[in-house]
């Protein structure tokens, strides 16, 4: 029997015909086929897609467009009406198979009940009743023989389809609604006013507490279209292009509010891929947000995962659940980590080739699984992210500016961030010293390119700074090149606009951020160790290219400083440092801190010219040493020096930072009664007490320093502080010198208790425990004229001064003393902010030392 059955296996095999052999299918795939609109020839493999996106040419003459539909759409409309006899019952009919070139597409008939193609509802941009209602205009206005070639089935018109992947359980009367207007393809700011109004009757009628951050979002809105400018006109019609418009109106007028805390809660996410289903748990305050992830799809506001069409992007939102499930489909060990999974898959979908020799097939069918793993994905579009982040930035351009996010790591969304401020002013938690509401909005951008190209710049900043952080120097230094041909092709016009901005309105422009990201291009090339290329763009930013001559001032001391490094201590050019030396000195906009290390450096090399003259003169500071205990250093938090200091109450050592043991030492030694870690918090507290009025005033010269109601101090604080407010400073130093000292006090105390409350960039009211009394305890032990040239320093020099003081401030009401302590632990350095400060507290009358704390390591465990 085996024998028998083996023979049978392999007994004779009758020969193939041609037809159905292998060489037939390649040859036939080589063939392809010819489209019969635009008569260009596809391989067989491709032609199906091309037939979906393929149309007739606008301007053929042979051929009017009536209507344009989609595979889907045309098979249903294939197959016909229901058929509905005179008693209005349907007779049953068998399923039926109907056949295309492009596809097999089977219709099945159910003759149980009628036929309803509303139940179907498709996201996509337009809805079937779009076309078929435009198909019908165009038939009202053609002959007869035209309704001929498109015939409409009434039981599909007005109706929609149903998503196979999202199902609306129901229709509520506002999406009716909606679709009387589906049409409206324009719109006016003053419709979008209109609008704004409704809406904000809604939310006030409504039961539903709905969430803030839908709220603000059309107060932002409703404040930049309504607000005159600085300039005296208002952002109106003229300003946004007609796109922008009717996305504000559809956004307001014609989204539902669960549509539109949706669409703002991934406009202020990271952009990118979201699962439906994630977005459902995290969100629950979002009623039916499947129904308004299918409203967002259809208003072209987010995609849907019909265009998630790229492997990277796939993996990248994929958990390992389902990164597993997939990796099963395929065969593929899914006993590993995430990373291991996607590394897997992607060589998989790499390495494998299809019939036709390729990898597309295999990559593809990766995505499909993947995709059918995730379910309903959802992403912004791009055009609305950036139109609303216009918005932003017009309505605080000083919150949204990309540095804060840079310089402040905690600050990871500001536009979250906005709108969380914003909604805590409402509810009295937090409150600023700016205008609520401000009279005025910002008007640095004369068009919208302007203000797009700034959006732009922040973005493009962003993004490299990530991209630095991931060691992705090349990616960072491409976009840097990119930035830097945007300023050479710049027009000069534009140039000149920027240029005749004030420096702290030149902040908010695109030139400017571009220049910080050649700088950020000059820091990358020095953590590769390309010492000549980091030099080459340093010598660009600081002396060959005049259009950034003005920007960035902040900066450029900086990029000085770090090219004299480079040219001297890593390239050993020392000649050509010398030479840089003296162009550095010679620059005004490099401050103090970068010109003292600039100083430094030059009396260290021989090759500097004999009559060079150091341009800061400033003292040695006086130095104690003291001994404080450590215990064990490596305790797995890879920090050095673990200080503890005797806790008396409970009888044990408590571990403690280097600050607060020179802190009790000095409390304990040297007969202060009061001492605080502030680092020149206090400091800056007295100096906004005093100045309060000056600092924060909402003069009409100073107006357009108030931008928004959450700001914190006015744009300018950095810039031109002082200069816009000379005459009040001066007049208000001439009152402190000959003003009595019960009077200061009074005026302390009453300041103190009008904004103890507010929080603004100066007053830092934690720092004084007892209030009121603190501070003027600390201001009766401070000279006068001590104290009035603390405070010029700071009004005059704030960008050069506001950082760099002392770790310590204590001070004795009773003895009238008061002392400044800088701390430095084993190894510590002084910086040149920091030798600046003791010098001027110094030469004033303070008390100011350096204290040195060394380690007195103990082997005992706290």
């Amino acid at each position: 029997m085996k024998k028998a059955k083996k023979e049978k296996f392999n007994g004779p095999v009758e020969p193939v015909s041609y037809n159905r052999s292998i060489l037939a299918a390649f040859e036939k795939q080589s063939r392809g086929k010819v489209c019969p609109l635009c008569n260009a020839k596809f391989s067989l493999a491709s032609y199906k897609t091309h037939m979906d996106t393929c149309k007739v040419a606008e301007d053929d003459d042979d051929i009017e467009i009536l209507a344009s539909y989609t595979r889907q759409e045309a098979v249903l409309l294939r197959a016909g009406p229901a058929i509905v006899l005179e008693d209005q019952s349907l007779t049953e009919t068998p399923q039926k198979k109907r056949r295309t070139e492009e596809r097999e597409e089977e219709v099945t008939e159910n003759s149980s009940a009628p036929t309803n193609y509303g139940d179907f509802d498709l996201p996509g941009p337009s809805g079937i009743n779009e076309n078929l209602e435009a198909s019908s205009q165009s038939s009202e206005k053609t002959n007869e023989s035209v309704e001929k070639v498109i015939k409409k089935s009434p039981v599909f018109e007005n109706t929609r389809r149903r998503s196979t992947r999202i199902q609306l359980n129901s229709q509520n009367s506002q999406n009716t609604r909606k679709e009387t207007i589906v049409k409206k393809e324009t719109a006016t700011i003053a419709e979008v006013i209109q609008s704004i109004t409704s809406f904000e009757t809604r939310i006030e009628n409504s039961d539903h507490r709905w969430p803030y951050y839908m709220k603000y979002t059309v107060k932002i809105l409703k404040r930049v279209i309504t607000t005159k400018k600085f300039d005296g006109t208002f952002y109106s019609d003229d300003f946004w292009l007609p796109s922008d418009v009717i996305t504000f109106y559809r956004f307001v007028e014609l989204l539902t509010e669960s549509a539109k805390c949706l669409l703002v809660r991934l406009f202020i996410r990271k952009s990118g891929w979201y699962q439906l289903e994630k977005l459902e748990q995290k969100y629950p305050e979002i009623p039916n947000i499947k129904e308004a992830a299918v409203e967002l799809t259809k208003w072209k506001f987010v995609n849907d995962d019909s265009c998630l069409k790229t492997l990277d992007e796939a993996l990248q939102i994929s958990d390992v659940s389902v990164l597993k499930n997939v990796a099963k489909n395929f065969k593929i060990d899914g006993i590993k980590n995430r990373q291991e999974l996607v590394h897997s898959l992607r060589k998989f979908a790499q390495s494998q080739q299809s019939i036709f020799g390729g990898t597309g097939n295999v990559e593809t069918d990766v995505i499909k699984s993947i995709k059918k793993e995730l379910g309903t994905c959802l992403k912004i579009q791009s055009e609305f992210v950036d139109l609303f982040r216009c918005l932003f930035t017009i309505y605080c351009p000083v919150t949204t500016n990309s540095a804060n996010s840079i310089d402040n790591p905690a600050a990871t969304n500001v536009y979250q961030d906005l709108l969380y401020m914003m909604n805590s002013i409402e509810k009295g938690e937090v409150s600023f010293p700016a205008l609520n509401p401000c009279r005025n909005i910002s008007s640095f951008y004369k068009d919208r390119q302007m203000l797009m190209e700034y959006v732009t710049a922040k973005s493009i900043e962003t993004t490299i700074v990530l991209q630095m952080t991931s060691g992705n120097f090349d990616v960072a230094l491409d976009l840097a090149i990119d930035a830097k041909e945007f300023i050479d092709q710049m027009p000069d016009a534009h140039k000149r606009y920027y240029e005749s901005l004030e420096i702290h309105e030149r902040k908010f422009t695109s030139i400017w951020v571009h220049t910080r990201c050649c700088g950020h291009a000059t820091t990358l090339l020095e953590r590769q160790k390309k010492w000549g290329m980091a030099v080459e763009w340093q010598k660009d930013l600081l002396i060959l290219n005049k259009d950034v001559q003005a920007y960035c001032c902040d900066s450029r001391g900086i990029w000085w400083d770090r090219m004299l490094l480079n040219l001297d201590s890593h390239m050993k050019e020392k000649k050509d440092c010398a030479k840089m030396i003296q162009l550095a000195i010679q620059d005004t906009s490099v401050l103090e801190k970068e010109l003292l290390s600039i100083q430094d450096r030059a009396l260290k090399l021989k090759e500097m010219p004999t009559d060079f003259k150091p341009p800061l003169n400033i003292g040695t500071p006086q130095k104690r040493t003291i001994v404080g205990k450590t215990i064990s250093k490596n305790l797995g938090d890879g920090r050095v020096n673990r200080f503890v200091i005797r806790d008396d109450g409970k009888e044990e050592d408590v571990e403690c930072s280097v600050e607060e043991v020179a802190r009790r030492w000095f409390l304990e030694n040297e007969g202060y009664t009061i001492g605080v870690h502030d680092e020149g918090a206090t400091w800056h507290t007295l100096f906004g007490l005093l100045f309060y009025d000056v600092i924060f005033s909402m003069d009409k010269s100073v107006a357009s320093t108030w931008h928004s109601e959450v700001q914190d101090c006015p744009s300018d604080l950095s810039n031109t502080l002082y200069s816009k407010r000379k005459e009040k400073f001066e007049e208000r130093f001439e009152w402190l010198i000959d003003a009595e000292e019960e009077l200061i006090e009074d005026n302390i105390r009453k300041i103190w208790e009008l904004k103890k409350n507010e929080t603004n960039r100066e007053c830092s009211w934690k720092h004084f425990p007892s209030g009121a009394d603190d501070c003027v305890g600390l201001f009766q032990c401070i000279p006068r004229s001590s104290l009035i040239s603390i405070c010029r320093r700071l009004a005059e020099n704030y960008r050069n001064s506001r950082s760099g003081f002392p770790d310590l401030t204590l001070w004795n009401r009773e003895t009238k003393s008061v002392a400044v302590i800088e701390v430095k632990g084993p190894g510590d350095r002084l910086s040149t902010k920091q030798r600046l400060w003791l010098a001027f507290f110094a030469d004033n009358g303070i008390t100011a030392e350096v204290c040195h704390v060394e380690a007195q390591n103990s082997r005992l465990l706290v």
